[in-house]
């Protein structure tokens, strides 16, 4: 019986070591340098993770971008610059096997020291807005849809963790009725990548 119990409570108490480890790993705050996507052309971000849980997260990005204009030189460089203010917000779903990789770390503590260092893979979905001021022509204003997959790694580290994370995403858009999804017949700045860490 007491055997029992014991095997018990440390079940319970892994278990419970599982959810504090996979929630250590949601970072709240990061930066990243995205090309192209909802940018449309460069921006840099501030990101926030909220409702973090095991196997997913919410995501909610803004940031300021630049986009060029025309490739007519004036004296300020490029003309009709233009500046963006991407705004995005995406559902991120686990889509490696995170629990069975954590009990592996935690069987393995009595033998050799936990690696410092994994690797979370997630799917992600969401929509953006991104308006444009220009300098001479008129405002835009993209909406996007965004698919993607991201790959952290996760560097252990008290007394939090580090994140360093790398997105690829496909982002068709819709401006003044049309759709453009196409990267062959239409635009091609639909695909982008971002990098970035936690702060």
């Amino acid at each position: 019986m007491k055997k029992t119990i014991f095997t018990l409570l440390i079940l319970v108490f892994s278990f419970e070591g599982i959810g504090q480890i996979s929630y250590r790993t949601r970072y709240q705050r990061a930066v990243f340098l995205e090309t192209f996507a909802v940018s449309p052309i460069f921006s840099f971000n501030m990101d926030h993770a909220v409702n973090r849980r095991m196997k997913s997260f919410t995501d909610i990005r803004y940031g300021i971008g630049f986009v060029p204009g025309s490739k007519k030189l004036d004296t300020f460089g490029w003309s009709d610059n233009g500046l963006s203010l991407p705004m995005s917000i995406t559902q991120n779903i686990l889509v490696n096997n995170l629990k069975r990789r954590i009990k592996q770390r935690v069987s393995l503590k009595c033998k050799s020291t936990p690696s410092k260092i994994s690797i979370e893979w997630f799917a992600e979905v969401g929509a953006a807005y991104t308006p444009v001021f220009y300098g001479i022509s008129e405002p835009r204003h993209n909406f996007s849809g965004i698919i993607g997959l991201r790959q952290q790694v996760v560097f252990d580290i008290p007394p939090k963790p580090k994140v360093i994370f790398l997105k690829l995403q496909y982002t068709p858009k819709y401006y003044k009725g049309s759709f453009s999804w196409n990267p062959i017949t239409g635009s091609t700045n639909i695909f982008g990548m971002s990098l970035g860490f936690s702060i």
